[in-house]
């Protein structure tokens, strides 16, 4: 049996009590063990040795939440320091760093800790594999912390612990002003796992990241976080580290009234999968994601956020603000749409180049609400941008020239506008797409970017019988805003149809005198037809980007087999 699986789930009942030495009572209380009928006649010899788990409440903690409960914890935790062993393997591994011989447990209970630094000392120097915290689960072990004092912390980590494990706990705090986690670094400290904990309440930064190095490796498993929270995860630019990386969410919820999930002021490469994400208040906010500052040193400036599903209830709800200047930001399989029937339109991400280039940003199969935002400066020029929309949908019904938001920051250098990056949409529609509506592919904003890489689009219009129209009928469409038509291509090989009468079809404007684009003209329709024109004909109004393909009044079969070709950019 592996016993460093003991309280993962529950802790094994004659497996622990062999290990202990205890039948009843003992070091841990007879809180955790209890003796069963299979295990009535098992001889225990004692060896003299210290357990490899304690029992908070055997050091005087409080489990009823009436007394103050924080001298227990601190002389739990020193118990835990007092007993970090040298490693007899460290020739072996090349390295004399401890290790941890004793693993905390927390039975259920709500435990009041008043003074900080109860649950990890900051004083604690040597560094050491190893530390564990167990509770009995999510509400059935509660930390109530009522610390009063600004800028203190439940947890501090000086460099010391590496390999730090929490779980089953309910982590609580009614200041706003407190924070759970400080956790410094100059290389020793890292690998954190948080498994099934949630901080409930008010609390400032729940984890809050410094050093020089590492601070890197950090999960958290089906984790929540709920209230209000000013950061749960959050690394200064003044002093965090670019060294600080490799964060990961594994089906957590993020569900406050108010507050930012993460702030990556230094640092990054970040992965979530799953879980929910929202801000439940009907009028505060706060960002999701930020990721600030341009500059960064390779390897960190990666995001992925994959399967999550978002709620932004009020236009203070935003998804993410980006300034990297270079790596990935992607967000794939996602769902944002849930709110877009009670709000109006708003800007809910903002990507920022400061005269740099910006990541690579992709949206793959998900879908969106509200706007997205990019800004740029005067010299955002010159450097390439690459964004894309893959497979996407917007709940609002926006097109992509309503979806996005170009905004130049310096307003007296406007005419710059040369540094707002060019937006693929590849395969995506509105959520009120009609037969009308339905081409969304487009290079959005390439007609005033410097350097603008484009593709082709190819839409076939035909009514819905899956023919060309007849008698004098049109079929509507609409091309993106912008779209220039190089090309025009009538098809229809001979014998298509057997009617004898005249085929004759165009395509136009809906403007008040609408412009004909490119027709096509035979005397005689089972004869086939071909027409090619070029008409370089830009879709840069409403009324001209709603177009018409029109059928002569002589036309009096449908054409199955007939094509009708349109070719643009943009």
């Amino acid at each position: 049996m592996d016993k460093s699986k003991i309280g993962r789930r529950e802790f094994l009942v004659g497996v622990a009590a062999s290990i202990v030495g205890l039948v009843s009572g003992g070091v841990l209380g007879g809180r955790v063990f209890t003796r069963e009928p299979a295990l009535q006649n098992v001889i225990v010899e004692s060896t003299n040795q210290s357990p490899s788990w304690i029992n908070v409440v055997d050091f005087g903690a409080d489990p009823t939440g009436v007394k103050d409960s924080s001298n227990a914890f601190i002389r739990a935790i020193r118990h835990v320091e007092n007993s970090i062993a040298a490693n007899p393997a460290s020739l072996a591994l090349g390295n004399n760093t401890a290790r941890g011989r004793v693993k905390l447990y927390v039975p259920e209970g709500c435990y009041i800790i008043r003074k900080p630094d109860a649950l990890m000392s900051r004083t604690l120097r040597k560094k050491t594999l190893g530390f564990v915290i167990q509770g009995a689960g999510r509400g059935l072990t509660q930390i109530y912390y009522l610390n009063e004092s600004s800028g203190k912390y439940l947890l501090s980590n000086s460099d010391a612990w590496l390999g730090i494990s929490v779980s089953d706990i309910e982590f609580i705090s009614k200041n706003g002003k407190n924070n759970f986690m400080y956790s410094y670094s100059e290389g020793a400290a890292q690998n954190y796992t948080f498994e099934r904990c949630m901080w409930s309440g008010n609390w400032n930064y729940v984890f809050r990241l410094e050093g020089t190095n590492n601070n890197s490796e950090m999960t958290w498993y089906h984790c929540n976080f709920s209230g209000t929270v000013n950061a749960a995860l959050y690394v200064p630019a003044d002093k965090g580290s670019d060294q600080f990386l490799n964060y990961n969410f594994f089906s957590c919820q993020f569900e406050v009234e108010e507050g930012d999930y993460l702030v990556l002021e230094k640092g990054g490469n970040v992965n979530l999968w799953g879980g929910s994400i929202m801000h439940y208040d009907e009028t505060k906010g706060g960002t999701f994601f930020k990721l600030k500052n341009g500059s960064h040193h390779g390897g960190v400036e990666r995001f992925s956020c994959i399967g999550a599903r978002f709620e932004h209830r009020n236009k203070n709800s935003k998804l993410i603000e980006c300034e990297w200047n270079d790596g990935t930001v992607s967000f794939i399989s996602c769902d944002m749409s849930s709110q877009a029937f009670q709000l109006e339109p708003s800007v809910n991400a903002i990507f920022r180049s400061i005269n740099q280039k910006m990541p690579t940003i992709i949206f793959q199969s998900c879908i969106l609400m509200g706007m997205h935002e990019y800004r740029y400066l005067s010299r955002s020029w010159a450097t390439p941008h690459n964004v894309t929309y893959l497979s996407c949908e917007f709940a609002h019904g926006l097109m992509a020239d309503q979806f996005i938001v170009y905004t130049m920051e310096e307003q007296s250098l406007e005419e710059f506008s040369a540094g707002r990056p060019s937006i693929k949409f590849l395969n995506c529609r509105s959520i009120h797409a009609t037969h009308e509506t339905g081409f969304y592919d487009s290079d959005h904003g390439y007609q005033y970017n410097n350097r603008a890489m484009l593709t082709k689009k190819v839409i076939s219009v035909k009514s819905s019988f899956g023919a060309l129209p007849y008698k004098g009928e049109a079929e509507t469409f609409q091309l993106p805003l912008g779209a220039l038509i190089l090309n025009v291509k009538f098809i229809s090989k001979p014998d298509s149809v057997k009617s004898q009468s005249k085929a004759e079809y165009w395509v136009e404007t809906s403007e008040n005198q609408p412009t004909r684009i490119a027709e096509v003209y035979a005397e005689q329709a089972s004869h086939g037809f071909t027409a090619d024109s070029n008409p370089l004909f830009e879709c840069d109004t409403d009324p001209k980007r709603k177009l018409r393909l029109c059928s002569g009044s002589q036309v009096d079969e449908r054409n199955a087999k007939g094509l009708c070709l349109i070719e643009y950019i943009g």
